[in-house]
């Protein structure tokens, strides 16, 4: 045999062994050294293959088989012989096949025979034949081991797949506890910032606030004194003229003592809401927490750079009574839902014009076993591809740095924590509506 045939010859040998034995190799490529109508057996009864795809097919579950599995192959060539019109070969090697388990090492001695036909300037694998030793003539092909050792494999597989599956769930529930945690430091370290700066601006504004209310309500005394004086004094139309004066004083330091109570009461609110759940849970008059948080909200809005004109309608079931909640968290629940109502109808202005007529309802409902809190404006609307998003922390719709995207997120946290629920109703351009139901525990 020529040099250049004997090496075509040795290179589909080689390459026939290597599909045999290694994970890596390309199974599309088997067509160039193996014919399309192949034969062999296999070293179990039901490894009888014809055909190219049989042939792959075995070789692929092979693969699937000893996947997770520590296998070595040793080969040896022990004959081989080129027939006569140097046409045809056959080869016969010992296979040494090592399994290693955690325990120990199992070996299976195996015998590999192969045909070659010279076709077409290339030797192809025409046949082949895999073999066991054995030790009994009543086994011959050692079936009753290889069921044994194909049993002690599987328990392996299985308690090794067993104790991943278990893994993957731990890993996965500790992967879940983690974001929880990250999501709750991260809102409670920006609610601890904001808190103190409303504290902080709240204690700033307090301080002389106080003086006004304690000024006015001096000087309403000092006028009642100088009203007593100028009863002493004979009548006179100048004396009338200071009286008149006077009441128009008394009645103004009335007003100043007046508004000053209300801003007193509102920084109040603030520093109530700064304090970020230091509240107790207690019997709350939940219709007048959210006429005075409305009032707070609306009064807050207005004082901004970009005031609107909003008309709010209240209607709240009077049958309601005292609920028990957190009044200070649940604080938080109105001036948000309230504030991005806000936000959202100033957006819609900037759209559709000075035409949109902004208006925001808010009804409670005693439904006998909970009680029903909706708050509705009739803004732009929210989309319904970001409509499940909302409730996401730091998901925002404002632009730029203009939200933080806790609001929504540290609501849905306070109603469930009260065993409430939180819906989302929307249509855009025509409305958006928040529904909250509360579980009623009276007192």
């Amino acid at each position: 045999m020529d040099s250049l045939k004997e090496k075509l010859l040795s290179e589909a040998l080689q390459k026939v062994l290597d599909m045999t034995v290694t994970d890596d190799f390309l199974l599309d490529t088997i067509g160039d050294y193996v014919v399309s109508d192949v034969m062999g057996f296999g070293t179990t009864v039901d490894e009888k293959i014809t055909g190219l795809e049989g042939f792959k097919k075995l070789l692929e579950d092979q693969r699937e088989q000893s996947r997770e599995i520590a296998i070595r192959f040793n080969t040896s060539l022990i004959h081989q012989r080129i027939f006569a019109n140097e046409n045809a070969a056959y080869f016969s090697h010992d296979f040494i096949i090592t399994i290693k388990t955690e325990s120990d090492e199992n070996v299976l001695p195996l015998r590999f025979s192969t045909v070659f036909e010279y076709l077409d300037q290339n030797w192809k694998l025409v046949h082949w034949h895999g073999s066991q030793a054995v030790d009994s003539e009543r086994d011959t092909w050692h079936r009753n081991e290889l069921v044994k050792k194909n049993e002690a494999l599987q328990k392996l597989v299985d308690e090794k797949t067993a104790d991943l599956i278990q893994k993957n769930a731990e890993l996965k529930q500790a992967i879940l506890t983690l974001k929880e945690t990250q999501t709750q430091l991260l809102q409670q370290e920006k609610l601890a910032s904001l808190g103190q700066l409303t504290a902080g601006i709240a204690h700033e504004i307090k301080n002389p606030l106080n003086f006004v209310n304690n000024f006015s309500e001096l000087s309403q005394d000092f006028i009642d004194e100088i009203a007593e004086e100028l009863e002493k004094l004979q009548d006179s139309s100048e004396k009338e003229n200071i009286q008149e004066l006077l009441e128009d004083v008394k009645s103004n330091l009335g007003k100043i003592r007046h508004h000053g109570s209300r801003a007193d009461s509102i920084v109040k609110s603030m520093l109530m809401h700064s304090r970020g759940g230091s509240g107790t849970v207690e019997p709350t008059d939940l219709n007048a927490l959210i006429k005075e948080y409305s009032n707070l909200a609306f009064h807050g809005m207005r004082a901004s750079p970009n005031p609107i004109n909003v008309e709010i309608h209240l209607d709240l079931d009077e049958n309601l009574g005292l609920i028990t909640l957190n009044a200070e968290d649940f604080s938080r629940v109105v001036l948000n839902l309230i504030k991005n109502a806000f936000d959202a109808m100033r957006d819609k202005i900037s759209m559709v014009g000075s035409n949109y007529k902004a208006k925001l309802e808010i009804r409670t409902k005693n439904l006998t076993n909970r009680v029903l809190v909706v708050v509705e404006d009739n803004g732009p609307g929210v989309p319904e591809d970001i409509r499940d998003k909302l409730l996401m922390p730091f998901f925002t719709t404002k632009k730029g740095t203009e939200g933080t995207g806790l609001g929504l997120s540290i609501t849905h946290d306070i109603i469930k924590s009260h065993l409430g629920t939180l819906e989302i109703e929307s249509t855009v351009g025509v409305f958006t509506r928040f529904t909250i139901e509360l579980p009623i525990n009276k007192t």
